[in-house]
């Protein structure tokens, strides 16, 4: 059992405030975002641009079908009334 007089506790360095961290990963993001990270060139992203485009439209007219079919089917059926 843990001797309850012992109490361990961590020391933050000075300078580590909340201010600090804060600071330190703004700077950090933006190193990361600008430096390290690899963007698409034009053409790239204009090939991403259409894809992104195609599939949403794909997706809208699949739903769209498959709504226009099942309010034909609710529609179908008579109403006990």
């Amino acid at each position: 059992m843990a001797n309850p007089a012992v109490v361990k506790t961590t020391v933050k360095p000075k300078g580590e405030g909340v201010f600090a961290r804060f600071v330190k990963f703004i700077r950090e993001s933006w190193y990361e975002t600008f430096k390290k990270s690899s963007w698409p060139t034009w053409t790239e992203l204009r090939q991403f641009t259409v894809v992104v485009i195609f599939t949403i439209v794909a997706i809208a007219i699949y739903i769209g079908a498959i709504d226009f079919i099942l309010t034909k089917i609710t529609e179908a059926i008579p109403s006990g009334g």
